[in-house]
């Protein structure tokens, strides 16, 4: 079982504290999507939108509400997964530190409980296989919600589990899910998160005979019964249950995916020559 944290009084007075409305971490996630999602705004303009606007207008820009709780929710339920009683941080609160007022403010006053999952986040043994496992958690999410863009597109393969992706779709969620971290004090570099993501990759192609273009052919053809957060979506497990389907998908995979990500191939590479050279010391 993980060990659970529970703040003396000192403690609980260093985790209320005061931070600018722009540093809340659904308006800091807010931010950033203004600044890279299009019509982009300056850095400036980005500022300012968060520093005046209500969380309902930033919304019906941005559409940030509901992957920055699916992180919240992510986070939670991987750190209870792994044993950490969370009985001790209250809901509310914690929802109250992550989006603030509906209306701006100047500063705004944080509860403690945001700081307190960090406390809980940092006594993992690896902080960042919660972010790569709350990513996978927002993407089905996404998947289970997206199911009319699938025929609509032709990036079929992201309706696909996040190892199957590559990094760059992979750690598309991160704008959602770093002003969390950093307003826990969670600090992780992205190379960790990456490296992280590559060892899970590693894992789930062996789990699931998919380092193969006939094996995850053959994966794919399982439908939901491969990738749950297809169920119920009728018409795309019919699609990827014929062999046409099936081999559409993993071609964008192999050639869109984690088979034409550079840097899981250079992940396998070094692990590779670490093995070897673990037999040649033997």
């Amino acid at each position: 079982m993980g060990e659970t944290f529970k703040p003396s009084s000192e403690q609980q007075e260093d985790l209320e504290t005061v931070i600018p409305i722009y540093k809340v971490p659904f308006r800091a996630a807010t931010e950033q999507a203004y600044i890279e999602w299009p019509p982009q705004k300056t850095p400036e303009e980005a500022r300012e939108a968060v520093s005046t606007l209500t969380n309902e207008q930033l919304e019906s820009e941005r559409y940030a509400t509901g992957s920055v709780e699916s992180g919240l929710k992510g986070m939670m339920e991987y750190l209870q997964e792994k044993g950490v009683d969370t009985s001790d941080i209250n809901l509310d609160e914690l929802h109250a530190d992550v989006f603030g007022p509906e209306e701006p403010t100047a500063e705004v006053p944080q509860t403690g409980a945001l700081k307190m999952l960090g406390e809980k986040i940092k006594s993992l043994e690896s902080p960042e296989a919660l972010v790569v496992g709350t990513l996978a958690s927002i993407h089905d999410g996404w998947t289970r919600g997206a199911a009319k863009k699938f025929f609509d597109r032709e990036k079929k393969h992201q309706h696909m589990p996040l190892e199957l992706i590559g990094w760059k779709e992979a750690s598309a969620d991160l704008l959602f899910l770093k002003p969390i971290l950093e307003g826990a004090g969670v600090d992780l570099t992205e190379d960790q998160i990456q490296f992280s993501y590559y060892e899970r990759v590693a894992d789930f192609q062996e789990k699931n005979g998919t380092s193969t273009q006939e094996g995850l052919i053959s994966a794919i053809q399982q439908a939901d019964a491969f990738y749950p957060a297809l169920k119920d979506q009728t018409e795309i497990i019919n699609f990827m249950k014929t062999p046409e389907g099936a081999a559409i998908v993993a071609k964008q995979i192999e050639e869109k995916g984690i088979g034409a990500d550079t840097g899981y191939q250079a992940y396998l590479e070094a692990k590779a020559e670490q093995e070897a050279a673990g037999e040649s010391e033997a």
